[in-house]
């Protein structure tokens, strides 16, 4: 093969885009048939919407993948002392508990702006404030722990 002879004609190419086409047509249908997925009216500002809707469950569901990661990776890299595996297992329920949250509040948004609706958030403000502040204390609380250990 000449090396500046394309690795697919513009059939293959054709063939293949085609192909795609049908399989995401059938998954588009299948998924509408398993009740995972349905249309709705483009007007306005619907599609945005929704999809902000969706990207801000996703980063909130990175978030709680990484305080989950974290936690495990706490309790698995440093020495294995009590206040080491509570510190993991709190970043764990912490993830647990946002990932809990993120979901409830991307279904009440959605069923919201399915009805042309929207509310403003102030409780969860409020609840990832106090979970970040109590995460802030046993971490200063550990690290001053381990200094006086340390220090003796």
């Amino acid at each position: 093969m000449d090396a500046a002879e394309p690795f697919l004609n513009v059939e293959s190419q054709t063939a293949f885009a085609s192909a795609g086409r049908s399989l995401q047509r059938k998954c588009s249908v299948a998924m509408e048939a398993m009740g995972m997925s349905h249309g709705v009216k483009n007007e306005g500002s619907t599609a945005r919407d929704h999809l902000a809707n969706e990207r801000t469950f996703l980063a909130w569901l990175r978030t709680a993948i990484a305080l989950v990661g974290f936690g495990v990776g706490f309790i698995k890299l440093l020495p294995g002392d009590f206040s080491t595996v509570m510190f993991g297992l709190l970043m764990i329920l912490i993830g647990m508990l946002i990932l809990s949250f993120a979901t409830s509040r991307y279904y009440h948004v959605l069923h919201l702006l399915q009805r042309g609706q929207f509310s403003i958030d102030t409780g969860g403000v409020l609840v990832v404030i106090t979970g970040t502040g109590i995460l802030m204390l046993v971490a200063m609380c550990y690290a001053v722990r381990q200094a006086l250990i340390i220090k003796e």
